[in-house]
C-alpha cells in the first residue's frame, strides 16, 4: 500500500500496479457521501415547509460552490498539496457542517450551513477524478472504477428507503427525511480517513502564480471544448429540474403517483442503478461509436426522462423511465470527464477537470435552479398540487433542442 501523507520527502512507497480497488473504494464511498446527503433533502425541505424557490436556493449552494471553489481545489491539487491529503482534509470538515445542517428547520439556516459545506465539499470532485485519471490512465479502466460509485449511491439510496420503511411501520407520524444528513457526516468522516490511505498524487509541477487555475480557460479556444462546455452549461441548467422535485412529484397524492417516501427514494435510486452494469461498457461504446455519439445518447435519455415524467403516467412507465438516468450520468456526465481529460494537456488535467465541474455543477445548475424553482411555484394548484405536465415539459424539449445543436457542433474523434 502506498501511503503519502506529506510532501515527497520521507514518504514510504511501495508499488501497486494497478490501484484499481482503492480508486474503486474511493468511488464507493464518495458517493456514499453525496448520496445521503442529497437523496432525501429536497423531500426533508418540501416536509418543513419551504418553498420551490426556498428548496432550489438551498439546492443552489452546491452550485455557488462549484463555482467558487473547484479550479482553486484543482491548482492546490496541482501544485502544492498531494491530491490524497486535499481531498481527507475536506472531507474531515465537512463531518461537523452536515451535522449542523441536521439541526436546522429554517431556510436561512440550512442555507448557510449547506453554502459552507459547499465551498468545503465540491473541490473534492475534480480532485479525486484526478487522482484516478493519473493512477489509470485510460478510460476503459476509469470505467471500471467508477462504476462503483454508482454502486455507492445506489447503496445509500436503498439503506435510506430501508430506514424510512422501517419509521414508517414504527411511528407514521414522525418525520425522518432529515436524518439523511446525520448519516452523511458521518460517512463524510470515513471518506476523509480513507482518502490519506489513496495512492499517492503528488503535485504535477511547481507553483506559479496564485491565479494560474484561471489557466484552465484557455482550453475553451479549442472549438470542441468550447462546444462541450456549453453544451454541459445547457444540459446541466436543466438538471435541477428533476433533481429538486422528482422526489416531491413521486410523494405528490393529489396530482402525482402518491409514493410513501421509502417507496420513492426506492424508484430514484433506480436513476443510478443501471450505471452498474453500463458504465464498465463506456471505453468500449466510445471506441467503437466516438466520444460525440455517446454524449449524445446521454442527452436525448435526460430529454426523454423528462417527457415521460411531463406525461404522468402509467407508474410503471415512469418507474422504468427513472432508469434513464443512469445514461444521462454514465453517457454525458462521466463520458464529459473522459472528453476533457483527452482534450487537454498532461499537467492541466486537474484544472481541466475543475473547469468541467465548475459548468457541470456549477454555472449550469445555478442557472437552472433559479428557473426551476420559479416554474415550481409558478405551476402551483389548489390545496398545494403542481401542474407537473408543464414543470418537466420545459427540460424535456429543451434536451432536444441542445442534443440537435451538439450533434451539429461538435466535432470529435472516434475512440
Amino acid at each position: 500500500m502506498t501511503a503519502y501523507l506529506g510532501s515527497n520527502r520521507g514518504c514510504v512507497e511501495k508499488e501497486e500496479s494497478p490501484p484499481s480497488k482503492r480508486l474503486a473504494a474511493m468511488y464507493f464511498v464518495q458517493n456514499l457521501v453525496w448520496g445521503a446527503q442529497v437523496v432525501l433533502l429536497t423531500g426533508h425541505m418540501h416536509a418543513l415547509g419551504f418553498s420551490g424557490e426556498e428548496i432550489s436556493y438551498v439546492a443552489a449552494t452546491g452550485s455557488l460552490g462549484a463555482i467558487l471553489s473547484p479550479l482553486l481545489g484543482g491548482w492546490l491539487a496541482d501544485r502544492f498539496l498531494p491530491g490524497q491529503v486535499f481531498a481527507g482534509l475536506c472531507y474531515i470538515l465537512c463531518a461537523p457542517l452536515l451535522w449542523l445542517a441536521w439541526q436546522q428547520t429554517e431556510f436561512v439556516g440550512l442555507w448557510l450551513v449547506l453554502f459552507g459545506f459547499a465551498l468545503v465539499h465540491m473541490p473534492t470532485a475534480a480532485v479525486t477524478n484526478a487522482i484516478a485519471f493519473r493512477h489509470l490512465g485510460n478510460s476503459e479502466r476509469f470505467g471500471r472504477v467508477r462504476v462503483w460509485g454508482s454502486i455507492g449511491w445506489v447503496s445509500i439510496s436503498w439503506a435510506l428507503s430501508l430506514y424510512l420503511r422501517l419509521w414508517e411501520r414504527w411511528d407514521p407520524a414522525a418525520r425522518h427525511l432529515g436524518d439523511g444528513l446525520l448519516i452523511a457526516a458521518g460517512l463524510s468522516l470515513l471518506m476523509g480517513v480513507y482518502c490519506f490511505f489513496l495512492p499517492a498524487t503528488p503535485p504535477t509541477r511547481r507553483p506559479r502564480s496564485p491565479l494560474a487555475f484561471l489557466e484552465a480557460f484557455v482550453l475553451l479556444r479549442q472549438r470542441d471544448v468550447a462546444v462541450l462546455m456549453a453544451t454541459t452549461f445547457c444540459v446541466a441548467a436543466l438538471s435541477p429540474f428533476s433533481q429538486n422535485f422528482s422526489f416531491i412529484f413521486f410523494t405528490d397524492a393529489l396530482r402525482g403517483p402518491g409514493l410513501a417516501p421509502s417507496t420513492a427514494s426506492w424508484v430514484l435510486s433506480l436513476g443510478q442503478l443501471l450505471e452498474i452494469p453500463i458504465m464498465p461498457f463506456m471505453g468500449a461504446w466510445m471506441a467503437r461509436w466516438g466520444i460525440k455519439r455517446v454524449i449524445l445518447l446521454g442527452v436525448v435519455a435526460q430529454g426523454v426522462r423528462a417527457g415521460i415524467l411531463s406525461w404522468g403516467d402509467p407508474l410503471w412507465l415512469l418507474v422504468i423511465a427513472q432508469g434513464l438516468n443512469s445514461l444521462y450520468i454514465v453517457c454525458f456526465v462521466v463520458a464529459s470527464m473522459v472528453a476533457i481529460e483527452r482534450l487537454s494537456p498532461p499537467d492541466m488535467r486537474a484544472q481541466a477537470q475543475g473547469l468541467l465541474v465548475l459548468v457541470l455543477r456549477g454555472v449550469g445548475p445555478l442557472c437552472g435552479h433559479v428557473l426551476a424553482g420559479r416554474v415550481y411555484d409558478h405551476f402551483i394548484l389548489a390545496a398545494g398540487a403542481h401542474a407537473w405536465t408543464w414543470i418537466f415539459l420545459i427540460p424535456a424539449l429543451s434536451s432536444l433542442v441542445f442534443a440537435l445543436l451538439f450533434s451539429a457542433l461538435f466535432r470529435g474523434t472516434k475512440g
